[in-house]
């Protein structure tokens, strides 16, 4: 509850400006600043302590009902992606991938439109799961440029013996 009171200030605090300076208390015990005609410019604090910019009832710490502009996020996460370095780390070969992409429609492990349409994504999570991808693409390129540079040696070896038969052939 202490945490509703310092928002209800900082809010109440920008809005010396603005003409609504209106602060309402609820009957279900939550705050309404910049209370409006349409409830996407009103502010809203719930008895525990969550925000709603535009949103009514959060349900979440800080729910906001139109565009975000940051200078930066920060995300905490308890996993990253980079176990696909470690040894014994089991990588999906390209011919199971691209059978998994012609019968599902997108990658493994990678929502649906559907889904992301319906549940939106969480930033944090994207992006881990965006570089787990990138990285096993990269494990991928190193696998096969060795097998470019095995073949192209191989290559060499032949052409020099096919010389080298020639040659024999003329003389």
């Amino acid at each position: 509850m202490k945490v509703s009171y310092i928002l209800l200030l900082v809010f109440s605090g920008f809005c010396f400006s603005c003409q609504a300076q209106q602060v309402f208390t609820n009957t279900d015990g939550s705050v309404t600043l910049l209370k409006s005609q349409e409830n996407t410019n009103n502010v809203f604090i719930t008895p525990s302590g969550n925000v709603g910019i535009g949103k009514k009832n959060p349900t979440d710490k800080l729910e906001v009902n139109g565009q975000i502009h940051a200078k930066s996020v920060k995300v905490d996460l308890k996993k990253w992606a980079d176990d696909v370095f470690e040894e014994g780390y089991d990588l999906t070969r390209l011919r199971e991938i691209e059978k998994y992409i012609n019968t599902y429609g997108h990658l493994p492990e990678v929502p649906t439109t559907e889904e992301v349409l319906q549940n939106g994504i969480e930033l944090g999570q994207m992006n881990a799961l965006l570089l787990r991808k990138i990285e096993e693409l990269t494990l991928h390129l190193i696998k096969k440029d060795h097998q470019v540079e095995k073949l192209q040696e191989q290559y060499n070896a032949l052409q020099l013996q096919i010389t080298r038969i020639q040659e024999s052939t003329k003389g």
